[in-house]
């Protein structure tokens, strides 16, 4: 870092705002790019300094790796904008992200299962999209994934990944985290792809259960619990966790390479399937897929209530390749009262409806019927007759259609006594045989019929205008 003769610090061409962060592997600023007049964030390294031939090699080492870190371009992956040497210390400067970090969030809320899911697939596919790039990132944790907006997040600090058969650090040192770094990377100093897959099983154990699967009180006692390979499934913590998803997570921590995901896309595959099967399979509630992220202090009992926890047998043994329990749910004592059934009612048509005349029934049919798909009339149920066109206009009696135009009434208002214009109750235990009961009644005038009047009707007009025309003709 250099100071102005305007008294301003810079690195490079970059003017330093603030200070951000100091760790093991150097110091981490806010600063303005005055070219592009946006503001960035700047990583500086830490670089050996035995001697000048193993300092020089190590600075040419970053640099083409960095260039090679700086081509990746993916959503979930922080950009890197440029590298560059300063007092012969090298720095990364990259996309400047003001959110707080997975760690933040991880210490003061549970993580809705949906949400917890799909991070755990957005940084599974950057490590998928850096392992195709032959690049290790050796450090995936919690406080290395940034809040980018909204439910994206981004994995950043690639100051520490190398290209697996590069020597820009040295092989055989652990530079890692306790608790995130597999067996092989704590005996050896081994970082391949599959070290990446460990420790995004650790993030993603945490984000389901919010418990951390290797955690002791210093860093000789963790690493020993991760040799020993002490993890219990994330389930112990919160049973409401499907077991398919635990597979993913304890299949991804297994101490042995050879079980273990190959690279960040076997494990990105491994659980986008699980999590496909558990939805097909309904376990998940949709109070598991929305809502607000809860404090931990508000947490009672297990996080995601009303999840099934294990597959139906019939798709038992298809999660990742990997055998999965038979059904079973949660206990009935957790799962919420059925609102008491109450009596529906149903308004259906015939079975033997053919027309708009046929009858309508109302039926008043119990709920577990109705849900069975039984169609069928109960014995103690109660039916209503909805009487059609034909029976209503029988039962009101309707002489015709002229006597009703000359009254301006609709055929079924009628004026009865001092209640002129108020309709006429129609009974509707009448049945087909109404006119029959009723004594003599008018012929029943039904709307075919007073279409038919209408158009001989009008087809006497049209002959008697023309009898006129040719009369005047013929004058």
């Amino acid at each position: 870092m250099k100071v102005t003769d305007g008294g301003r610090k810079v690195v490079g061409r970059y003017e330093i705002i603030k200070t951000l962060g100091k760790g093991a592997m150097g110091v981490v600023y806010q600063a303005r790019d005055p070219a592009l007049d946006r503001i960035v964030a700047i990583k500086t390294i830490v670089s050996p300094r035995k001697g000048k031939r193993v300092h020089a090699a190590y600075i040419e080492r970053f640099k083409r790796e960095a260039q090679a870190a700086a081509k990746m371009q993916h959503p979930a992956i922080v950009t890197i904008y440029d590298v560059g040497i300063e007092s012969d210390a090298p720095y990364m400067v990259l996309e400047y992200l003001p959110g707080e970090s997975l760690a933040d969030r991880l210490d003061r809320v549970r993580i809705r299962l949906g949400r917890a899911v799909q991070i755990g697939l957005d940084l599974a596919s950057a490590l998928a999209f850096a392992h195709r790039q032959r690049i290790v990132h050796r450090d995936v944790k919690p406080a290395n994934v940034l809040h980018a907006g909204e439910n994206r997040w981004k994995l950043a600090d690639f100051g520490i990944a190398r290209m697996p058969d590069s020597d820009l650090t040295q092989v055989g040192v652990f530079m890692g985290t306790p608790g995130y770094s597999p067996p092989e990377s704590i005996k050896f100093g081994h970082y391949t792809p599959q070290a990446d897959v460990f420790a995004w099983g650790a993030v993603l154990y945490e984000l389901l259960s919010g418990r951390i699967p290797y955690e002791g009180p210093d860093t000789r006692t963790t690493n020993g619990y991760v040799i020993k390979a002490t993890a219990q499934s994330p389930r112990k913590y919160d049973p409401s966790i499907p077991e398919p998803l635990a597979e993913v997570v304890m299949t991804a921590l297994d101490p042995s390479v050879k079980e273990r995901y190959k690279d960040g896309a076997g494990a990105e595959q491994a659980l986008r399937e699980a999590w496909e099967m558990c939805v097909n399979a309904n376990m998940i509630p949709p109070s598991c897929l929305v809502g607000e992220d809860i404090p931990h202090d508000k947490v009672r009992g297990p996080m995601h209530q009303g999840a099934v926890v294990q597959l139906p047998a019939s798709m038992a043994g298809q999660a990742g390749g990997h055998s999965v329990a038979q059904a079973a749910t949660q206990p009935a004592d957790d799962a919420p009262d059925e609102p008491a059934a109450t009596p529906m009612l149903i308004i259906e048509s015939s079975r033997e409806r053919i027309s708009d005349e046929a009858p309508t029934r109302v039926m008043v049919r119990d709920p577990d019927e109705f849900r069975a798909g039984d169609n069928r009339p109960r014995a103690g149920g109660h039916e209503l007759h909805m009487p059609s066109e034909r029976e209503r206009l029988a039962a009101t009696g309707v002489a015709g259609m002229d006597d009703n135009a000359a009254s301006g009434q609709h055929p079924a208002v009628q004026s009865t006594g001092a209640q002129e214009g108020v309709p006429r109750p129609i009974d509707s235990a009448a049945g087909p045989n109404a006119e029959a009961n009723s004594g003599a009644s008018a012929p029943i005038m039904t709307p075919h019929s007073t279409r038919a009047l209408f158009w001989v009707g009008l087809g006497v007009l049209a002959l008697t205008a023309v009898a006129v025309l040719v009369h005047l003709v013929t004058r």
